[in-house]
């Protein structure tokens, strides 16, 4: 067995190349997004490392995969090059004279409470990845650094499309990849992350409140302790953006809904203006954000790569259904169900939520379509109330508990937090 190490450093060879160089030849934006990445880095790693630790090959089949080593193999080959990722990011600090920075603690015991909850979390760290190294490029005034991130993201980006195959979701829904800043990324993932000081201010966290499944012309319903009747409803502004669109799509927030013709992720805001902002980190209008963003998914395409791997998502059985058997006819079905869309809300505020939308295709005994239809499961935990849209499920999947269990882990951190 050999070590890829000495190779890999040598992608990083501008770096040692120039550490002797004084300190001041880079600005100081460059250690600064060198650090986030870091931390993100050691997130993603921890948050496999501990999954692979929890889960067996008999809770991935029980998950709907066709073959456990399918996901098993995925999954190690992606904490690989996470540890990878954070080790060389580590040695590229301190050899331009920075300080990692230290003391961070990841909790995602409440995220990988089974296979289902921590496929669909793993998805949204990705595709939260691939948008936190394309903010960061512009914070690089040193070409050698910012191309050596960029040998990164294309990395995640990898990681992004298994990971929505693996959900069941199209494996490449969009032509393009949307960038978010730091402070952006923060209001999203910053829930995982404690103990240590980033040196980076959070946007305050949004939650979207409304039931899925997310498709066009869902409305959207809002949650932050930001929205709290300081700026009248009129003033105020939802703004999804997704990849390719130059601006984003403006809405009163009384009447936001999904837009038509997006397929997978996408980032919304809450403004205090109608000013549509800037699909560009550097010319958007950031002073306007009250929240946010909150990154749902609209998954309405289905492929047969996705269904290839994880059959157990669409599979035949016996007449049990989730929530009701919506194909109008009588044959037995079984509906299975996976999470499609997860807002993790960060623990420095009161308010947390997770929405799960979830996609279920009814099939008969012969394994012939029927038809699809979608079923979701929401709930939304504030610290004044509590309201939940569940349907049932004798599957492993996301369910009332293990929601219940995310939000309110989320909860007591936002409480020992504010204490």
């Amino acid at each position: 067995m050999y070590s890829l190490a000495p190779y890999i450093l040598l992608l990083w060879a501008g770096l040692f190349r120039v550490a002797a160089l004084p300190i001041r030849s880079y600005e100081s934006s460059d250690l600064v997004a060198l650090k986030f990445a870091n931390v993100l880095e050691q997130l993603e790693a921890q948050f496999y490392t501990q999954a692979l630790q929890i889960f067996n090959a008999s809770d991935f089949e029980a998950a709907g995969f066709v073959s456990s080593q399918l996901p098993l193999q995925e999954f190690q080959r992606i904490v690989a090059d996470e540890s990878t990722h954070a080790t060389t990011l580590e040695t590229a600090i301190l050899a331009l004279g920075g300080q990692t920075i230290t003391g961070c603690s990841f909790d995602f015991s409440s995220a990988l409470t089974d296979v289902a909850t921590m496929a669909a979390v793993a998805r949204l760290v990705e595709n939260v990845g691939v948008s936190a190294y394309l903010g960061a490029l512009s914070l690089f005034s040193d070409p050698v650094l910012a191309t050596a991130a960029a040998s990164i993201m294309t990395v995640e980006a990898r990681h992004q499309t298994v990971l929505n195959i693996l959900g069941g979701a199209t494996a490449i829904p969009q032509a393009f990849d949307v960038a978010l800043n730091p402070s952006e990324i923060l209001a999203i993932a910053g829930g995982f992350v404690s103990g240590c000081d980033l040196g980076i201010s959070a946007n305050p966290p949004l939650a979207v409140s409304s039931s899925g499944p997310f498709q066009a012309g869902s409305v959207l319903t809002f949650n932050s302790t930001a929205i709290n009747g300081t700026i009248p409803e009129d003033e105020l502004f939802c703004q999804i953006l997704a990849g390719g669109l130059p601006v984003s799509i403006s809405q009163p927030i009384c009447e936001c809904t999904v837009p038509q013709g997006i397929d997978g992720p996408m980032v919304v805001f809450v403004t205090n203006g109608n000013q549509s902002l800037t699909n560009d980190v550097r010319d958007a209008a950031t002073d306007t954000i009250v929240a946010g963003p909150a990154m749902i998914f609209a998954d309405t395409l289905q492929e047969s790569l996705g269904q290839l791997v994880r059959p157990g998502l669409n599979s035949t059985s016996n007449s049990t259904t989730m929530g009701s058997n919506l194909t109008g006819s009588s044959v037995s079905t079984t509906s299975f169900a996976a999470p499609t869309t997860v807002t993790l809300i960060s623990h420095l505020s009161s308010t947390s939520a997770l929405s799960s939308s979830v996609a279920t295709t009814s099939v008969t005994s012969g394994t012939s379509i029927v038809s699809t239809t979608t079923v979701a499961s929401t709930a939304a935990f504030s610290s004044a109330t509590t309201s939940t849209i569940f349907t049932g499920a004798t599957t492993t999947t996301i369910s009332l508990a293990q929601a219940s269990s995310i939000l309110a882990s989320a909860a007591s951190a936002a409480a020992t937090s504010g204490g």
